[in-house]
């Protein structure tokens, strides 16, 4: 718990989310699989809901992955002055 009248480090908040990359597409696959592999015994099918909900699983993965760097992109980059009115003047 943060110290009362000061702000968190905004590194550490970084730091943290940097970190949390290298378990989302791995936990993203797994999830896809098991919950494939449960299906694929409920129905005796075995390596097709495993296969299709694995490779879903690996790209909901990639695409949180992809939404949290933009994320962090955004965060990084300076703010942008103020636009000019009537746009790009003519």
């Amino acid at each position: 718990m943060p110290e009362p009248g000061r702000t968190p480090d905004p590194n550490a908040r970084l730091l943290g989310a940097v970190l949390s990359f290298g378990w989302v597409l791995p936990a993203s696959i797994a999830a896809g699989g098991g919950l494939g592999w449960l299906v694929d015994r409920w129905l005796g099918s075995f390596p097709a809901a495993t296969a299709v909900l694995g490779v879903l699983g690996f790209l909901g993965g990639l695409r949180q992955l992809l939404r949290e760097a933009d994320a962090l992109e955004g965060r990084r980059k300076p703010p942008q002055g103020p636009q000019s009115p009537g746009g790009s003047g003519s």
